[in-house]
């Protein structure tokens, strides 16, 4: 064997080894950066040439060193995977949570201000107008609990109309997100593309594509592809959303829809934060999906019941002016589920007018006035009163039985987003595992590369003392 080609034998692993350190500095220098997966050099052994083989005493072939392959991600696809799935959920659970819990505080049950205690302050004042019929200062009360009511009905409505209209907004700042992922995405395809076309493999470019990923399959459903000719492609629901180094976008159209913008199609989301968003905002009790809309419904339905109900009665009875037929709240006809009852309830204006006290209806007979109080008795005994229109409750138990079924529903919203929560860690964790730095490994890695480049520098070495006794020191006889 020549010993020239034990330096290039011995070059090799120095060169080798030069690599791996620097490529554990790489894994050190990111152990702490977001999406990084850590990297191994692969190395191989260099075979023996027929043309350029090197051979001992004994004609014995010997290799010519080592080779670096390349440098491979230690990445499971599987967990990937699996991370992605959990994510989606966790979106969708974490945005109907938070919404429901903001329902709830709007609701604001129980509470002084909450309508149930509303409620029994109106009723309550109407007991005082029973036992004092007469008293203009009783009925100024009964006003003002009537007033009270109405604005109670009003505020919750308005702040669910308020609410319906941030998660609107919502959307549509998630569809620009999307978008704004899918064209970062198609760029790093057509970087990553243009890299490996020169056979080597873009690992810090698919770490940076993958972190992406991650973060997009949070806000919806996705599903990823990478075919034989590298080509990646990203769908939701079976349309392409980033497919090599095309982006496809969405937007939302002036009814709230989200739509493909090339296709004109409904983008459906099967889940994410898009599809808990698009559920609270859309969700009218329908498939079991209660969002905005049903509880601004079931509220609608609860103050077009107390102002239709209460004028029913109020109406028959007698003012201290001996005027009937007067409405104490503005709201008249049959219900129609197109108008914002809970939005428009107010004290009727005849009531609200300088002499409106006196039409306030609290005697049954025009003839037993002033003192009569029975129709006063009648308004009362409405507070237990089974309702047709509330499915047989009263104005109470309608009230508190939504609130109720709103606290089960955010309770049960907040358990699944504890769950999926845990679950995706403990995912993320499972991949870190396998995918992340371990400083640690790296310090032992880096220790074994440090020895393995001082024993090819010593061959180096030893080559050199080889040569200089060849070249020197033989043959000097003589001179």
């Amino acid at each position: 064997m020549s010993t020239f080609q034990g330096l290039e034998i011995a070059k090799t692993g120095l060169f080798a080894s030069q690599q791996a350190l620097d490529l554990t500095g790489h894994n050190i220098s990111n152990a702490n950066t977001p999406g990084y997966t850590r990297q191994v050099i692969d190395l191989s052994a260099i075979a023996p040439s027929s043309t350029f083989g090197m051979y001992d005493q004994w004609g014995k072939a010997i290799g010519h060193g080592v080779n670096v392959d390349g440098y491979r991600q230690i990445r499971n696809q599987y967990l990937d995977m699996q991370y992605r799935r959990e994510n989606k959920t966790l979106g969708e659970w974490e945005t109907k949570s938070e919404t429901l819990s903001a329902i709830e505080s709007i609701f604001n049950e129980p509470s002084d201000s909450g309508i149930r205690t509303v409620l029994d302050d109106f009723f309550n004042s109407l007991q005082e107008l029973s036992k004092n019929p007469e008293s203009l200062t009783v009925r100024a009360e009964v006003r003002e609990r009537g007033i009270a009511l109405t604005d109670t009905l009003n505020s919750v409505y308005q702040h669910l109309d308020d609410k319906e209209n941030e998660l609107n907004n919502t959307i549509v700042s998630r569809v620009s997100e999307i978008n704004s992922y899918a064209d970062r995405i198609s760029k790093l395809n057509n970087e990553i593309y243009r890299f490996e076309l020169t056979g080597q493999t873009a690992n810090d470019l698919r770490d940076q594509r993958n972190l992406l990923v991650d973060q997009l399959s949070k806000i919806v459903n996705i599903t990823t592809y990478e075919d034989s000719n590298k080509n990646f492609r990203i769908d939701i629901g079976g349309q392409a959303l980033v497919d090599g180094n095309n982006a496809y976008t969405m937007s939302v159209d002036e009814k709230g829809a989200v739509k493909w913008d090339l296709a004109g199609t409904d983008v459906n989301p099967s889940s994410g934060i898009l599809k808990g968003l698009l559920d609270m905002r859309d969700g009218d009790g329908t498939n079991g999906i209660k969002g905005i809309p049903y509880y601004k419904e079931q509220w609608n339905m609860l103050a077009y019941n107390i102002a239709t109900v209460f004028n029913a009665a109020h109406k028959v009875g007698y003012g201290l002016d001996n005027t009937t037929g007067v409405n104490f709240f503005n709201i008249t006809g049959s219900y129609n589920p197109s108008v914002e009852y809970a939005h428009d309830i107010k004290v009727s204006s005849e009531i609200l007018a300088d002499n409106g006290l006196q039409k306030i209806a609290a005697a049954g007979d025009a003839a037993s006035l002033p003192g009569d109080n029975s129709n006063a008795i009648k308004l009362i005994a409405l507070r237990d009163q089974g309702v047709v229109g509330l499915n047989g409750a009263s104005f109470d138990d309608f009230a508190r039985s939504l609130i109720s079924n709103l606290g089960v529903d955010a309770q049960q919203a907040n358990m699944m987003k504890q769950n999926q929560d845990v679950m995706v860690k403990q995912v993320d964790l499972n991949r870190q595992s396998v995918s992340g730095v371990s400083l640690d490994e790296e310090m032992t890695n880096m220790i074994k590369y440090q020895k393995s480049y001082a024993a090819s520098a010593r061959m180096i070495t030893t080559m050199d003392e080889l040569l200089d006794t060849l070249i020197n020191r033989m043959g000097v006889v003589g001179r």
